[in-house]
């Protein structure tokens, strides 16, 4: 008796190990799915920030095909897309914006930052089939700390070769007694609290290019440029979009 009682104990056993044993076999690639997934979302989440980063500039789609523009960090058009970014320097402290002036800033495409400032060009052209006008404007999609206190951004326009603008902007010292912004020395005052500036380019021809160089630092003769504002964050983003078109035959003109 005792020995069939220790048999069939054995028995039981074993049974149960069986039944975890494919129980884990089950669970296993269940568990392994959950951690796969979990680290593709990490993977995901990483790559999106990097995509995104500090500086981002996109064009809004048209909906007519012979009417549109592109951009490129190249002035080759090696690789045309509706969408760039520039990613900011890390940890950028404050200097005096007069220094800038030695630098040959837009001599090189692309990202040309520097230590502590971020110096950015890239190229937007018609690749469409007629004559058009867009509108760019650029804007503050994330700020932090007042940090934009300090901020300076320059916007050089350089039209098929030739330069058209350069500006510095900074947000308004303060208001005069009629109510205008008061911008700050040798500055243009941020367009409003969100938008830096914006404007049109009219009778923008086939293949047409205009060169766009934005540097952002923060202005250490800034009286707001203090110690408040360290860690503060800053994003921009600069979009464009067609606005009107011309049916003129571009051959012709």
């Amino acid at each position: 008796m005792m020995s069939e009682k220790k048999s069939k104990s054995v028995l039981r056993r074993r049974a149960n190990e069986v039944r975890n044993y494919r129980l884990l076999k089950k669970l296993i690639p269940a568990i392994l799915a959950v951690i796969a997934a979990l680290l593709i979302l990490v993977y995901v989440v990483s790559v999106m920030y990097s995509k995104f980063g500090s500086f981002t500039v996109s064009v809004n789609k048209y909906h007519a095909l012979q009417y549109g523009l592109s951009l490129s960090d190249d002035r080759y058009f090696s690789a045309p897309t509706s969408r760039l970014n520039c990613k900011a320097v890390e940890e950028m402290t404050n200097i005096d914006g007069a220094t800038l002036d030695e630098i040959d800033l837009g001599a090189v495409d692309g990202n040309d930052s520097g230590e502590n400032y971020l110096c950015y060009t890239f190229y937007c052209k018609n690749s469409g089939k007629e004559t058009l006008s867009y509108e760019y404007s650029m804007n503050i999609t994330n700020m932090t700390m007042d940090i934009e206190k300090a901020v300076r951004i320059r916007l050089i326009q350089t039209y098929n070769e030739t330069l058209v603008a350069k500006d510095d902007f900074a947000r308004a010292a303060g208001v005069d007694e009629d109510g205008n912004s008061v911008p700050e020395p040798d500055t243009v005052a941020f367009f409003n609290k969100n938008t830096v500036t914006k404007g049109v380019i009219e009778d923008f021809k086939p293949n047409d290019v205009m060169k766009y160089t934005v540097v952002i630092w923060l202005e250490g003769n800034d009286p707001d440029c203090v110690d408040s504002i360290i860690g503060g964050v800053m994003k921009v983003e600069m979009k464009f979009g067609v606005t009107s078109t011309s049916d003129v035959d571009p051959e012709t003109t």
